[in-house]
């Protein structure tokens, strides 16, 4: 026998799972027997779930089945009156006489076929199906699974469950499940498959943030998200049975927390006027009936859920409503007038939202204002932004709270865009800029309106739009032109250099970043020169002179760090580690990379800064061969749905990393995703990337046309970037989609195909090389990259080049880097060059097994596959023969078949029944057309037949040659 509990809140999931499992059940050959206890009271329904459970056994139409299963027992005639039975002897049953018979019944059933029994809500058993219950858990050995589920809930309320729990808990049979609230994804998951489609993500958090997990109410809220209503009917009207229940006294204590959504005891004795004594039976009986739930310290109280904190708001009276938050907003400004101490952000927003909810429209706005810079203080932008766009919609409904603000209407709108943007949401805040510019004269304050375009700039760069960033920077910079020089100029300047640099146009970049650092010097502000520097180094790392742009990027993270600026200092720390990767220090890149999520989150803008800058770090991982680290952090990167642009850049290193693992659908799909998110502003930095990865994708899946073509685009999209590093990546992904296009036209005779395959690589090599020529400088990385293009070029155009030459030189830049995966392909590309070259080779064998080593260690499945069947192919031993497998065994083979070929023999006959010519074997083996055609001889007289074709039926028939 075996025990399973389900626990779990109402709605959660523990009546659908355990009918999961019963279908499951029936369709493995089990009897399902289900009965459920009921809230009637204690001894009203004695044995109901188990009667209820065992009911159809006595309905069962074969009489002599019944009587065997069934058996005589006189409890028989008690638990099932409907059979007619008369008891063998008068008088009550006693219990032991059903508990007994129940365990017989098991038996009996159990014998013929397994059982499934399943006991639900034993928060409401009574006792004597406790008693079977555990009688069942002590006694019964029979094939059944015993399935009993009960809510959380009630352990702290019900002190019989705990009992029976605690008992069958301790029996060495007893799995224990414990059903949580769903998570985000999970929730995600749900929505997606009811919905026939993903949810968006809008609507997964607010449904997320209603229904808390609970897969019920999840369900429920979907169902009536088009509705007018906040909540569907029957979905209220559960919610609202247990507030029913409670005596009338508790509605205003319930009224104040639904408004408050958590407040201390103090604070509802103030709002209700209570006394003590009364105040403590209303929240005695809320928490009892599990409407309400007080902290650990039993000094404040909430909701049990928020579904019913929003079902009981949504019942009050709209003034009710009104007047309850006045009187909390009351209260609360009377406590923060009477104290020394400083209210702090969430005090202050608590405030502003009970005056906004009592429509007291002048005292909204100033609190609005000032829980506006508070939450700023405390690094909450998306509360902040809240509380400015609050206090603009009031703006105009109270001039006279307005003209005593602390922020005018300008600084407001400025204010609730660089929060707005803080928090992610780019179209807001460039919505809100272009309304602040609405109201600046230009002509009279040329500075104002110029800070307002840089910033429009900044906006734009992130929304991602690249070109209209270009125009709001060169705008501010005209207005900025003004005597004497300012610190709106460096900041615009910076700002149009940035520009720059994302468009590849690293020379202009430099030149303006430049420009601008000598005019934050100027006007002494160093949170400007460090994005000058941070500008200036990126660019230098671009154009291969990476020690110089290093050291401009170091320099930009001490002048930011000093100034506190973390935005800043976030940006400059993935230049920083990208630097690091291209130069190919890549473990200094996951260091530099490290903290940026915890400093983002310090900033309360993780999803907007955090997915850009920490994935270089996740390149390196990914890289060094860390890909467990590196696939849960773009997991959490991703789980914070930053904005498109930002989302692009975890998303390519998931391609990446999904490529190498052998799953080139999910790397497509991520890597398309990603150009999808940038498609506003196509920057080479983005475009090399994703298409180079994409192209390599599509070669994988063998499709030649799409990867030349993938390529093609991506050069033309990089056209004008003097970065030498785009170009090189994109040509190293196209020279390799051209070489593996060749091989596979190659095996199939379509020379047309191999040429055109040939001039293509030749055109791409040519514009690598000169592109190498014009600067790598000290980008290790890139330089590897060229070098890997070189040798496939090499296979290419064997006369031009030495392949084997060109993939130790291959091999030796990336051994250098300790890059495993790149390492193991060169080395397996290295093999394939040696051994074409000589048949056979020692070292073509080390290299080969060196490869699968790592391959193998990496989880690379499809870069495992295909050096094993190098290895194959060449008679290269990769792995040990098992040791209860003498060597060289062989079962017995029958003349007329491929069995007693050797296993060279059947590579052969193989490559012969896909009509290959004996040079073809030749090259494909590694062997002399000489040897090739002594074992086509040798074939044809084991199989007894006269020719080629013949061989090669013999061969199809059988599944071409069994191995």
């Amino acid at each position: 026998m075996v025990l399973v509990t389900v626990g779990g809140d109402p709605g959660i999931g523990k009546t659908r799972l355990v009918q999961d499992l019963a279908g499951t059940a029936a369709g493995l050959g089990f009897r399902v027997l289900t009965g459920g206890c009921l809230d009637v009271g204690e001894g009203t329904l004695p044995f109901g779930p188990i009667v209820e459970a065992l009911r159809p056994l006595g309905a069962e139409a074969d009489e002599q089945w019944r009587s065997r299963v069934l058996g005589d027992s006189p409890a028989l005639a008690t638990l099932f009156p409907g059979l007619g039975l008369v008891p063998d002897t008068p008088g009550a049953t006693g219990e032991g006489q059903v508990i007994e018979m129940v365990r017989g019944i098991l038996d009996r059933l159990a014998a013929r076929q397994p059982v499934l029994l399943v006991i639900e809500d034993a928060h409401w058993a009574d006792a004597s199906t406790r008693h079977v219950l555990l009688y069942l858990v002590r006694n019964l050995r029979a094939p059944v699974c015993l399935v009993v589920t009960y809510r959380l809930e009630e352990l702290e309320e019900r002190y019989p469950l705990r009992l029976l729990l605690s008992e069958l808990h301790r029996s060495s049979r007893c799995e224990r499940i414990i059903l949580d609230p769903l998570t985000r994804s999970e929730l995600g998951e749900l929505l997606g498959t009811i919905l026939g489609h993903p949810a968006a993500g809008a609507t997964i958090n607010e449904i997320m943030d209603r229904a808390e997990g609970n897969p019920f109410y999840a369900e429920e809220l979907l169902a009536a998200r088009d509705s007018a209503t906040r909540l569907p009917g029957e979905l209220r009207g559960l919610l609202l049975a247990r507030v029913e229940q409670l005596p009338r006294d508790a509605r205003p204590v319930l009224g104040a927390v639904a408004a408050g959504t958590r407040l201390s005891h103090e604070l509802l004795a103030a709002v209700t006027a209570y006394d003590e004594e009364r105040l403590s039976e209303c929240l005695l009986a809320a928490v009892q009936h599990h409407v309400l739930v007080a902290d650990a310290d039993g000094t404040s109280y909430g909701f049990r859920h928020a579904l019913v904190r929003e079902a009981v708001y949504d019942d009050m009276l709209p003034g009710e409503r009104h007047r309850m938050h006045a009187r909390l907003a009351t209260i609360l400004a009377e406590r923060a007038q009477s104290v020394t101490v400083a209210p702090s952000a969430a005090e202050l927003g608590q405030l502003a939202f009970h005056w906004y909810r009592a429509r007291d429209w002048p005292h909204a706005l100033l609190a609005s204002v000032q829980a506006g810079l508070a939450a700023e203080a405390a690094a909450a932008p998306s509360s902040a932004e809240r509380h400015y766009e609050r206090a603009l919609e009031l703006w105009d409904d109270a001039p006279e709270a307005a003209a005593g603000s602390a922020l005018d209407r300008g600084a407001l709108l400025r204010r609730a865009a660089e929060t707005a943007h803080l928090s992610g949401d780019y179209a807001r805040g460039i919505a809100l800029i272009g309304e602040a510019l609405a109201d600046v004269d230009a002509d009279a304050e040329p500075l104002r309106a110029s800070s307002l375009l840089e910033f429009l700039g900044y906006c734009r760069i992130a929304g991602p739009d690249s070109e209209g960033a270009a125009q709001a920077y060169a705008a501010a910079v005209d207005a900025a032109r003004v005597e004497p020089v300012s610190p709106e100029l460096a900041r615009a300047l910076t700002g149009m250099s940035l520009v720059q640099s994302g468009q590849g146009h690293y020379q202009d970049a430099i030149g303006t970043a430049e420009e601008g650092r000598r005019a934050a010097v100027q006007v002494s502000a160093p949170a400007t020169e460090a994005r000058a520097l941070t500008v200036l180094g990126w660019s230098l790392c671009n154009l291969g002179r990476v020690a110089e742009g290093l050291a401009h990027l170091e320099r930009a993270q001490l002048l930011a760090s000093a100034e506190e600026d973390i935005a800043t200092l976030l940006w400059t720390r993935g230049q920083l580690a990208a630097g690091l990767l291209a130069s190919g220090r890549a473990a200094a890149a996951i260091d530099a990379a490290a903290d940026v999520l915890e400093l983002a989150r310090s900033l309360g803008a993780a999803a907007a800064y955090g997915p850009y800058s920490a994935t270089p770090g996740i390149e390196a991982m990914i890289l060094l061969g860390d890909w467990a680290a590196a696939q849960q952090l773009i997991g959490q990167l991703l789980d914070l749905e930053p904005p498109g642009g930002a989302a692009a850049f975890p998303r390519m290193a998931s391609g990446l990393l999904r490529l190498w693992q052998g799953d080139a659908a999910a790397a497509r799909a991520d890597l398309a995703q990603a150009l999808r998110d940038s498609e506003q502003s196509l920057v080479p930095e983005v475009v090399s990337v994703a298409h180079a990865r994409l192209a390599r994708v599509a070669a994988a899946e063998r499709r030649f046309d799409e990867a030349r073509e993938v390529v093609r685009t991506g050069l033309r999209l990089c056209a004008g970037s003097d970065g030498a590093a785009h170009l090189i990546r994109l040509v190293a992904a196209g020279v390799h989609a051209e070489a593996e296009r060749a091989r596979a036209a190659a095996a199939r005779h379509r020379g047309k195909e191999v040429a055109s395959a040939a001039a293509t690589a030749s055109e791409l090599i040519s514009r690598a090389r000169s592109a190498g020529r014009a600067g790598i400088g000290e980008l290790a990385v890139t330089s590897a990259e060229l070098a890997t293009a070189e040798a496939d070029w090499a296979w290419l155009r064997p006369d031009e080049s030495d392949e084997v030459a060109r993939w130790r030189d291959a091999v030796g830049r990336w051994d250098a880097l300790c890059f495993p995966y790149p390492v193991a392909h060169a080395r397996w590309r290295l093999s394939h060059a040696l051994l074409s070259r000589s048949g056979s080779s020692a070292e073509a064998s080390q290299e080969l097994r060196s490869a699968l080593a790592a391959a193998s260690a990496l989880g690379a499945r499809a870069l495992a596959r295909q050096i094993r069947e190098l290895g194959t192919r060449a008679l290269v031993d990769l792995e040990p023969v098992p040791s209860g497998e003498p060597a060289g065994a062989r079962e017995p083979a029958t003349p007329g078949t491929s069995a007693d070929l050797t296993a060279r023999e059947r590579q052969v006959l193989e490559l012969l029944a896909e009509g290959l010519t004996n040079r073809r074997i030749a090259k494909t083996l590694f062997i002399t057309e000489k040897t090739a055609s002594v074992h086509v001889t040798h074939i044809l007289a084991k199989l007894q037949v006269t020719n080629r074709s013949e061989a090669g039926a013999i061969a199809r028939g059988h599944g071409k040659a069994s191995r």
